[in-house]
């Protein structure tokens, strides 16, 4: 009776978050046949949309004031600026225009149409994204949706089997028309979206199959996080900031401290959870360190969110299942990139925006590059401590 509740418990939560997905506006097409008359003054709006190659993405925040002017924030991989604009309002249209030797000129000459109370869209020579209302208190509601959400998605991944085959081999293949129509462009996010969900398409192969003892799907295993980080790494050293570059060595530091993928196993638990024993809790750190840095130094518009995911799977794996993070991780970063591509919208209407200048990015770096090191110098040393037992034992 009670497994029959739990079951029923993550049934009900699978179904909301489905509901969810597919309950969000996502329309980018201007409706030229209505009239939006939503008075701008004293409101917050924000917009992300992908950079140029090399320049992650990009988040712009406008807050309006009653004497026509406007704050004007933009962050991208590589700059942090903002200036007072002016704007006014005709019909269903808002302008803004920047004062001279302004660092921000995107919008000068830009149309910004309203398409809804809460939506408009940016369009200039062909270039077009959305800019929305932002709502404090949903926007962190979201955020906690997030943390939950994705935590019961891990939880109910280890309990129902079938979930796994729905989540990670028919909806990736069933909702590609969905996701292409909304024009995600950026190379980034498509390759993370397919590598994390074949991470966890063989994740489940392990759990419940005979591939789980074959030491080529070990090694994959393995294998898909260093090449999760190697991805990650790339975009870093691409932008050639001093705190991307510290980060991106920090990445590397993470890859070579791997070790014991020779030990992933699926247990013998009713779960079949497929774990990593020899993964300590200072490298799950160290990892997360340097991977909310990646986000927040590339995808500012991402990076609160990205926190949550991140501390989606290390709670569990260090407080309901040891050895597990791995496993974790992949079902938790899947199921956030499958929420993203399904319903962007929602995701990018309730951004939070982390403090950031380029005094706390160049920190940030440096924290990622430390915390790394120190654990490289520790493992290592431990390596070398052994090799010498060995020595003085033969």
């Amino acid at each position: 009776m009670m497994k029959n509740r739990i079951n029923s418990a993550f049934m009900a939560m699978f179904a909301l978050l489905l509901m969810l997905s597919a309950g969000g506006v996502n329309a980018t097409t201007v409706n030229n046949d209505m009239t939006y008359v939503t008075d701008v003054t004293d409101t917050v709006w924000q917009g992300t949309r992908d950079g140029k190659p090399g320049e992650g993405s990009m988040l712009y925040r406008f807050e309006f004031s009653d004497n026509n002017q406007v704050q004007v924030i933009k962050q991208s991989g590589g700059f942090n600026h903002s200036g007072q604009q002016t704007w006014r309002q005709e019909g269903n249209r808002i302008i803004i225009n920047s004062y001279a030797n302004s660092k921000i000129t995107d919008f000068d000459g830009a149309t910004l149409t309203f398409y809804a109370d809460d939506r408009v869209k940016f369009n200039l020579d062909g270039d077009s994204f959305v800019i929305h209302k932002w709502y404090e208190y949903r926007s962190y509601s979201h955020v906690i949706f997030i943390l939950l959400g994705l935590m019961l998605l891990n939880e109910l991944c280890r309990r129902v089997v079938w979930s796994n085959y729905l989540l990670f081999f028919i909806l990736p293949i069933v909702l590609i028309p969905l996701w292409s129509s909304y024009e995600v462009t950026y190379w980034f996010k498509w390759v993370k979206l397919y590598s994390v969900v074949g991470a966890a398409a063989l994740f489940t192969l392990i759990r419940f199959t005979k591939i789980g003892n074959m030491k080529w799907a070990k090694f994959g295993a393995a294998a898909f996080l260093a090449i999760n980080i190697s991805e990650a790494v790339m975009q870093d050293f691409s932008m050639g900031n001093a705190a991307n570059v510290l980060n991106a060595i920090g990445g590397i530091l993470s890859i070579i401290t791997l070790t014991g993928w020779l030990s992933i196993q699926a247990d013998k638990t009713k779960e079949r959870d497929m774990v990593w024993p020899a993964m300590t809790t200072f490298w799950i750190i160290a990892y997360d360190v340097w991977n909310i840095v990646f986000v927040y130094l590339n995808f500012p518009g991402s990076a609160t969110a990205q926190l949550m995911v991140l501390i989606s799977a290390t709670l569990p794996a260090l407080f309901i299942k040891k050895g597990t993070w791995l496993q974790a991780r992949a079902f938790t970063l899947a199921g956030s990139f499958m929420y993203y591509f399904t319903n962007p919208a929602m995701y990018e209407s309730n951004v939070i925006a982390m403090p950031r200048n380029d005094e706390l990015m160049l920190a940030a770096g440096a924290a990622s590059f430390i915390i790394n090191s120190v654990y490289a110098y520790i493992f290592f040393s431990k390596k070398w401590q052994q090799r010498k037992l060995t020595k003085a034992a033969i």
